[in-house]
């Protein structure tokens, strides 16, 4: 078994901090557990250093460019962004070489063409993972005039062993963007997971909705405190709790002023107990690549409602696991919300379902034993 040293590099904006950035540590962790590899992080946010620190995980602080859109009259810029990417080629040249690792997991835009390109001139194995970027990555990559970024990350990705990808929604977008060939034939789906916390469902003293997760209005939680206020002019011993940052903490909390059932927890390291502690669980998301918060309810064997959006449809079956809602739709999901509050049965069913679907699918440490020990060993491509 080889003990090479393994490198695995997640970049994402300051506000980001959700599953696609607690993956790379938890990775290592486990293959680390298993192995006895090491395995190093590499990252600029501060969120996922510490959380690193956290799990006991090697972590380098390394450069990002935090500006990442060069589409429009920005392609101006383009020269500017090619020097950028070449320094960076030189800057994982001189890490490699340092630390000779036997394999490469890029896992985000800047990273996949730089890190690619200098462990290729190296002979290292690389493998990406796409935590629901590469669906935007490539928009018309095949159109000769646009988006020329795209089409040097897609001439990147010809050089890698392997493209993993979060849900099969995001496997049949990506392939909806690019031509067919050998970049297809290495695309792959591999769920993320979440390790049983030993943490299970309590009976709360109020009905309490949760959401864990990033504080943008493209998480749906505009819809969700405005659906809660309905539904507290009905049910007035309902309570919403609220967890996580973002940037639109300070624009939700200003809304729900009025109605004091609501409560801002800020982000915890561990949410499991207050998510625990609530009645049903909420993701209200506008989209979603493959939502880890939603593996953790399962997990917590928590009632859950959730948008019909990305990969969460192949989380929940409608009716069994969950219910499911319209993105957007205040109205669909008020009602969803009522109609839990009133069938207990129903919560017990959805509830018992949701552990099931985790205990059969979605163990962390059973999807790194199938999916990712092979490739840290150099077994498997």
């Amino acid at each position: 078994m080889s003990k090479k040293t393994s490198i695995i590099i997640r970049n994402a904006a300051p506000s980001d901090f959700g599953g696609g950035e607690r993956a790379p540590v938890l990775i290592a962790s486990e293959i680390h557990r298993q192995t006895g590899q090491k395995i190093v992080v590499m990252s600029s946010s501060k969120q996922l250093l510490n959380f690193a620190k956290l799990h006991g995980v090697s972590a380098i602080n390394s450069p990002w460019l935090r500006y990442q859109n060069w589409s429009g009259w920005r392609l101006i810029f383009l020269p500017l962004y090619l020097l950028w990417i070449t320094g960076m080629i030189f800057y994982y040249l001189v890490i490699f070489l340092r630390m000779r690792p036997g394999l490469v997991h890029p896992q985000s835009k800047d990273d996949f063409i730089a890190s690619t390109l200098a462990a290729r001139l190296l002979g290292i194995r690389v493998v990406w993972s796409d935590y629901a970027d590469l669906k935007h990555i490539f928009m018309n990559v095949t159109v000769w005039y646009r988006n020329p970024v795209g089409k040097l990350v897609y001439s990147c990705a010809l050089l890698a062993d392997k493209i993993i990808v979060v849900s099969k929604n995001d496997l049949r977008e990506i392939k909806l963007q690019i031509p067919g060939g050998s970049v297809a034939k290495k695309l792959a789906v591999v769920y993320n997971g979440a390790s049983d916390a030993g943490v299970r469902h309590k009976k709360s003293k109020f009905f309490t909705f949760v959401y864990s997760g990033r504080l943008v209005m493209e998480k749906g939680v505009g819809e969700l405190i405005d659906a809660f206020n309905l539904v507290t002019e009905k049910y007035p011993n309902s309570k919403l709790i609220i967890i996580g940052n973002g940037p639109d903490r300070v624009s939700f909390e200003k809304v729900s002023r009025s109605n004091p059932a609501i409560s801002f927890l800020g982000h915890k390291n561990n949410a499991y107990n207050a998510i625990a502690r609530s009645t049903v669980f909420v993701l209200p998301t506008h989209h979603e690549g493959f939502s880890l918060s939603l593996v953790e309810a399962c997990m917590l064997r928590m009632p859950i409602i959730a948008t019909a959006v990305g990969g969460n449809a192949e989380i929940i079956e409608d009716g069994n696991n969950g219910l499911l809602v319209s993105e957007k739709d205040v109205g669909a999901l008020l009602g969803a919300m009522v109609r839990l509050i009133e069938d207990a049965k129903l919560r017990e069913k959805i509830a018992g379902n949701a552990r099931i679907t985790f205990e059969k699918s979605y163990r962390f440490e059973d999807i790194v034993t199938r999916n990712f020990l092979g490739i840290y060993k150099g077994t498997s491509s």
